[in-house]
């Protein structure tokens, strides 16, 4: 499979355009630097080009942009169908941050770019998978129903239960977000959020 090949699938993977533009970018600048490079022989380069392309998990985008970004991932059934969509590695493109304590956390969830997707998509955005640890690291609390918010000026605010909680310090870690559209399925954003707060009574 030549170079021109790769780039052709790569455009039909559903990701933001500036993503897929940057790993396109990527697979002609390795493939230039393997030509030159007398070390290898032809098919060897194309193989290494072929594992630089195909690799959608963020690792090319950490490559070009110092950074991990997000893509979004067919949720596969045992049978192999495809049955929904989630998106992978949000944590850079959402800040989670706790505003106040009481019986309960009041939580802000800030979307850092609303107007790339799933962000420009998202109406309504909650916490899917959480739980809160203790200064032993742990487990306190785990996935309460919580609910979603309506998207405003980019952010929600939402509320965590902590009213059984002793004093004493703990972390809030956050592993899913759930975005929703009216009428679209709910789309869930996997990432790892972590906030330290302090209960006291």
């Amino acid at each position: 499979m030549d170079e021109k090949k790769f780039v052709n699938k790569i455009r039909e993977i559903e990701m933001p355009k500036d993503m897929q533009q940057r790993m396109i970018e990527n697979c002609y600048i390795e493939t230039e630097k393997k030509n030159m490079s007398k070390m290898f022989k032809r098919p060897m380069v194309t193989v290494a080009s072929l594992a630089l392309c195909i690799c959608v998990t963020g690792v090319t985008a950490l490559a070009a942009t110092g950074k991990l970004e997000g893509y979004f991932k067919d949720i596969k059934r045992w049978d192999g169908a495809v049955v929904g969509t989630s998106y992978e590695q949000a944590t850079e493109e959402v800040e989670v941050s706790i505003i106040n304590v009481t019986d309960q956390l009041i939580v802000k969830i800030t979307m850092l770019d609303p107007n790339v997707a799933p962000y420009s998509e998202t109406d309504m955005l909650g916490i899917e998978e959480y739980k809160i640890t203790d200064a032993n690291d742990n487990t306190i609390v785990e996935n309460e129903e919580l609910k979603t918010a309506i998207v405003e000026s980019d952010s929600v605010i939402v509320t965590v239960p902590v009213k059984n909680l002793s004093e004493g310090e703990y972390t809030l870690v956050v592993s899913k977000l759930v975005s929703e559209k009216k009428a679209d399925q709910p789309l869930s954003l996997s990432g790892t959020w972590e906030c330290d707060f302090v209960i006291q009574k």
